[in-house]
């Protein structure tokens, strides 16, 4: 994805009715709205959709069996 301009950033922040205080607050809006969607698009996993998911809790009720055995959890 290209970095987005400051003009590009300045219409999503009026989209969010924001607005920067100034030229220099815009430019480091900027900075750090391209470095996020940088930062995201090194975790996308065009695979992750095709893996099967795998259940987090392995108890029919999340804690129920550790309270019965007395661990107190």
């Amino acid at each position: 994805m290209p970095d987005l301009t400051t003009e590009e950033v300045r219409s999503l922040l009026r989209a969010l009715d924001m607005k920067p205080l100034d030229a220099v607050d815009l430019d480091e809006i900027t900075n750090r709205v391209n470095a996020i969607n940088e930062a995201a698009a090194a975790l996308e996993d065009p695979e992750a959709d095709a893996i099967e998911p795998i259940p987090v809790f392995w108890l029919t009720a999340e804690g129920a069996e550790a309270e019965e055995a007395g661990d107190g959890r």
